[in-house]
């Protein structure tokens, strides 16, 4: 009699387990697409954060690289 409720017992655990794992698994798959949607949307905002400065950056060197050259073209007076 023992024996049989200890088989039970682990058939009941083994059911709740196995319950427990259809229910849990599309949760963590949904989380885990969450997360990594998450991680595209921010990599591609650092992107576009990036370029943006790269960009300024660029803007910056031609505004100099300009006025260097109309200093260039300024005949010193010796």
């Amino acid at each position: 009699m023992e024996t049989l409720r200890e088989e039970e017992v682990l058939q009941l655990e083994e059911d709740l387990l196995r319950r427990l794992e259809e229910k849990l698994t599309p949760l963590v798959e949904r989380a885990a697409v969450a997360a990594v949607d998450a991680a595209k949307i921010a990599m591609h905002q650092l992107r576009l954060d990036l370029m943006n400065h790269i960009s300024r950056h660029e803007d910056t060197i031609r505004r100099l690289k300009r006025t260097e050259s109309a200093l260039n073209h300024i005949p010193s007076s010796r």
